[in-house]
Parts: C-alpha cells; structure tokens; sequence
C-alpha cells in the first residue's frame, strides 16, 4: 500500500470496511481466532516475540467498536492535497484506532471504560484516533499539534534545539514553510498542520502551539489527565525533556503518560544526545514533583520508553 495515492487508500477503506473484504465482522473473528490460538503458540514455541497490535487486542479480548471501521470523510481534494504528504499509514482509521486502542488497553487501562467522564489532553495528537477512542469512553478530550520541520528545506531541525531557544514561527517565512490555512484569522504568523481536514472530519478539537516552547497556554491543572505519544523527541533535546514534562505536570491534576520513540540507529554513536536520554530515563524512573510520582517504567520495542506518573495521596 505504500505507493497508493492517498485517495486510493482512503477509497479502499470505504470498500472493505476495517481493512477486510468480508467487513468489520471479519474483523472480529480474527481477532477472536487470534485470541485463542496466541497462548497456545507461545506454549509451543516457548519463545517470546514482539506482539502485534491485533495480538495485544486479542490478549484483552475486546476490539474496537464498528463505528471505527469508517474511513475517514475526506474530501478527493485533501487527498490529492495536504493528505498526500503524510505517512500513508495514517490515511486508514480503523489502523489508526487499533493502534491508539492497544496502548490505551495497556497504559490507561482506567480511561478505557464509562464509568466516570475525565479532561484529557493529547499533545501532537495528529490523527486524532487516540481522541477519537476517549471521546467514545465519555472523556472531554482536547488535542494539540503544530507543523514539524524536522530540518525540512533547511529549517531548524526542533529535535536538536533546546527548550524555548526560539519562536519556531519566525522561521517560517525564511525557509519558504508559510501555509497560513484561510479560516485563520489569528493573525500569529501560525503554520497549518497536515491533519487538518482528517481532525476536522471527526470534529476533534485542536489547540495549535509550538510543544517545544513554554509554558503551553493552559492554567494549572486545566487537565485530569495528560498524555503524549511518540512526540516528545520531536520537541527539542533530550537535554531539556525533563522541562516539558514538568510542564505536563503542571496543567495535569491526576496522571501524564508519556511514550518516546525508541531511539533510531544512527544517534547510537552520538554520545551527549544517549546520555540525555540516558539520563532523562532515570529522572523519569524518580520524578517527585506536584504531588506527582512514576508508577510505572515500561519496556516497548526493546527499550524502556513508556512512562506514567500520578498524582499519588
């Protein structure tokens, strides 16, 4: 699927509802087929592998509802447009919600029912399924994104900068990357975000602000709970990680969790970014601020990169 256009992608989905030809039925007896064969393979095989999203989904014995299975409402122009340039594998939702779906089962075991209704933010929320997934549950959910250079066109590389070294909006127009959407009459020189028509599809509400700057424009404990996934190395350092996770902590009146990408091959050799990080693992392992207090230190993909802290009595 990697060389589809993006219009063809979302097409298919809308074919072959939650990516199979029988439906989202099919679906779930896979998911059940999965279930029951999974334990009896690693008895068998007494060796331990990585599971897949859908044998995480299987160990719990609960898949997504079938109101996920719908592609997203997307019009041919976005696709042809802006939705083109994203990662192909972000144009399917119902892949989109099993992924955000397996890591909440795990991590936020307690927002995955409707018992009772919670504030939550996701920051870089992109997509929007982990939202999506929220809402469903009855949670207030507000989402925060923001265009990512990455080095693109010569620009800043955010990864490498250190918190609040600069306004990433005035780099914009030196490096050719203004986009200002029409709707907006901010007037803040704002960059749009590739995700907007997917998020607008779903009406998720969006907060757009540069993570790599604070303080993030919400009152103290304007949140119960906040959550960041597979974005923090996106906004600046490792060096100064420790400081947009105090920020979390700031706006959060219950629980942060915080999942970081494991780090890619090539920075292996680069001795002050591992020793960040090194060194922002065992912070995180002894965080004590604000009441606040890690619970958990979780491997993902062969290194310790998951993360939750509560705010313990």
């Amino acid at each position: 699927m990697r060389h589809r256009k993006a219009k063809d992608l979302v097409h298919w989905e809308r074919r072959y509802p939650a990516g199979q030809r029988g439906g989202y039925g099919e679906y779930v007896d896979h998911i059940k087929a999965l279930r029951d064969g999974y334990y009896q393979e690693f008895l068998d095989n007494k060796r331990e592998t990585l599971p897949s999203v859908d044998e995480i989904i299987a160990a719990f014995g609960e898949a997504p509802p079938e109101e996920f299975s719908r592609a997203y409402d997307v019009s041919d122009q976005d696709l042809e447009g802006r939705l083109e340039h994203i990662q192909r594998k972000y144009l399917l939702r119902f892949k989109n919600i099993r992924r955000s779906w397996s890591l909440l089962l795990q991590f936020m075991p307690e927002l995955m029912s409707k018992n009772r209704s919670l504030s939550i933010l996701e920051m870089s929320t992109a997509h929007g399924a982990t939202l999506e997934i929220l809402r469903h549950f009855g949670h207030v959910v507000t989402g925060n994104d923001y265009a990512n250079f990455l080095g693109r066109k010569g620009a800043v590389d955010t990864r490498y900068r250190r918190l609040n070294e600069f306004d990433l909006s005035r780099h914009m127009d030196d490096h050719g990357l203004q986009s200002i959407s029409d709707d907006d009459e901010t007037g803040n020189g704002m960059i749009d975000w590739p995700y907007r028509p997917i998020i607008e599809s779903v009406s998720l509400d969006v907060d757009l602000f540069d993570a790599g700057r604070v303080p993030y424009p919400y009152k103290d404990n304007s949140f119960d709970c906040v959550i960041c996934m597979d974005a923090i190395e996106h906004y600046c350092h490792p060096l100064d990680w420790m400081g947009v996770v105090d920020e979390f902590t700031r706006i959060s009146q219950q629980s942060v969790l915080l999942i970081t990408n494991p780090v890619q091959k090539h920075r292996l050799d680069d001795a002050q970014y591992m020793n960040a990080f090194y060194s922002f693992q065992q912070a995180m392992r002894q965080y004590d601020k604000r009441g606040f207090q890690c619970i958990h230190a979780g491997i993902r993909r062969n290194q310790l990169t998951t993360f939750k802290l509560a705010k313990l009595a």
